[in-house]
């Protein structure tokens, strides 16, 4: 990109921001715009327009819609699996090989899933999403009454056939053909428990997630839990994409990584959230009494393991163990060798919290993206200090951190049974932070640079034009809740 005029660049101010900023929200498609001049290494200064997309209706319908005839054909034509309920992985293929994820591994994140559920507070299930019943196998013959709802009337239809024929089941569960934020015929504040597992990354948009998490609360009884499992993480999406990208064209040269990157991520059609998404939603929700955030458990690094997370909101009155006030240790600094941590426990009265942790599972993928590796502190594997908990009497909640995608943070507090935590991991500031994506708004956001260069061609001087336009999810906020263009510079 060619230098601008030092002429042009006296011309700037606060007046011609506005003026471009009204022009661009006065377009189709734009929800929110700002405008901010930006440097690059050479010293040379650019306009960047940034927009938030509209998100019309009829996206998000046909969003639900184009993942309603995906399961539709998925489940419609094939027989159920002669393993029984629980045991169909049909879909599940890896990102990066596009070959289905090893059997063995399916049934650890099975394993690990249900035993995030399991537990004296799980008599009453409903399970929004219940697809093919990989968890209602498993988890239905030990409740008291089991709900399944889905938007596919063919998973339905499908997973009621099975059913019936158990006796384990037929009695306790009750199926529903329902999207997601409907609570048509589901009994309110019943159930202890309500299941959104490998669910949420199809909805269209944040919004559409908190009216489902609203349904989700208003049919809970009190005391009882929303538990949310493999969500996707907003602020590892680069890492990932770019990990796949390199496994399925390594020869590419990194100019080519970039473009295709950004291009990827303007595009990505699942819903990805920051952590700090539910720790926001439940600040706004006074019925909301902890959120425990946590990552994925398993030994297999998989995309699983690396991208997700697990969320589970506890309603009012659920009585949690609040762990914002456990002494801070920063790993590489305080504490170099796991071998240390009995130590340390000893003199912090056998509570601490573990911060900056170069996370293993990310490392090759870190160095894949250009992220430096962080200068201290030697990478560990989640799992493995989850073991080492395991095998010295500690609870290892290991959790992400809000300072940088690649570290990981780890509560560690006495195994004493307790089921309901707070403060688990520990937020930044939302505000100045994108929180998620809107892949409803994916095939028009993908568009809307070009159709808005030529919108404004018509309506601007030339040398008001944008040099760059640049598509977000969410406009960075100041503590008055007004847009903070510093951040976005």
């Amino acid at each position: 990109m060619a230098p601008l005029p030092y002429a042009r660049q006296r011309t700037w101010s606060v007046n011609r921001f506005e003026e471009i900023e009204a022009a661009l929200r006065r377009q189709d498609g734009v929800a929110q715009a700002a405008v901010a001049p930006r440097e690059n290494p050479l010293g040379e200064r650019h306009l960047v327009a940034y927009v938030v997309p509209e998100v019309p209706d009829a996206d998000v319908t046909r969003h639900v819609e184009k993942w309603r005839a995906v399961y539709d054909s998925m489940y419609g034509d094939t027989a159920p699996a002669a393993t029984g309920i629980g045991d169909d992985f049909t879909g599940w293929n890896s990102s990066y090989t596009r070959e289905p994820i090893p059997l063995p591994q399916m049934r650890r994140w099975r394993a690990s899933a249900v035993e995030r559920v399991r537990g004296p507070g799980a008599h009453r299930v409903l399970e929004i999403g219940v697809g093919s019943g990989l968890l209602l196998g498993p988890l239905a013959p030990e409740a008291e009454a089991y709900w399944g709802t889905d938007f596919s009337e063919p998973v339905i239809e499908r997973l009621a056939a099975q059913v019936a024929t158990d006796p384990r089941l037929k009695d306790k569960v009750t199926l529903r053909c329902l999207p997601a934020d409907a609570d048509d015929g589901l009994p309110a504040e019943f159930f202890d428990t309500v299941l959104l597992n490998s669910v949420v990354q199809y909805f269209p948009d944040a919004a559409y997630l908190s009216n489902v998490l609203e349904v989700a609360l208003r049919r809970l009884a009190p005391g009882g839990r929303i538990v949310l499992g493999d969500i996707r993480n907003h602020g590892t999406l680069r890492e990932f994409l770019t990990a796949v990208h390199h496994a399925q064209r390594p020869g590419d040269e990194p100019s080519a990584v970039r473009a295709a990157v950004a291009r990827a991520m303007l595009g990505e059609t699942e819903l990805v959230l920051d952590p700090g998404f539910f720790t926001e939603w439940a600040d706004a929700h006074p019925g909301i009494a902890a959120v425990d955030i946590r990552l994925k458990s398993g030994p297999n690094g998989n995309e699983l393991t690396r991208h997700r997370y697990e969320v589970v909101l506890h309603k009012q009155p659920s009585g949690p163990t609040d762990l914002t006030d456990v002494p801070i240790l920063t790993w590489g600094r305080d504490v170099h060798r796991v071998s240390g941590l009995e130590a340390e426990l000893a003199r912090h009265g056998g509570r601490l919290r573990l911060t900056r942790i170069p996370n293993a599972r990310l490392v090759s993928e870190a160095a894949e993206c250009g992220v430096p590796a962080t200068a201290h502190g030697t990478p560990l594997d989640p799992h493995a200090l989850e073991t080492w908990g395991e095998e010295h009497g500690r609870a290892v909640l290991c959790t992400w951190s809000a300072e940088a995608p690649g570290w990981f943070e780890a509560v560690i507090v006495p195994a004493d049974g307790t089921r309901c935590y707070d403060g688990v991991y520990r937020p930044l500031d939302t505000r100045t932070r994108p929180l998620a994506n809107a892949p409803a708004a994916a095939r028009r956001a993908s568009k809307l640079p070009a159709a808005l260069r030529r919108e404004l061609a018509a309506e601007l001087p030339g040398h008001l034009m944008p040099d760059d336009i640049v598509v977000i999810a969410r406009m960075p906020l100041t503590a008055r809740g007004e847009i903070d263009h510093t951040a976005l510079a």
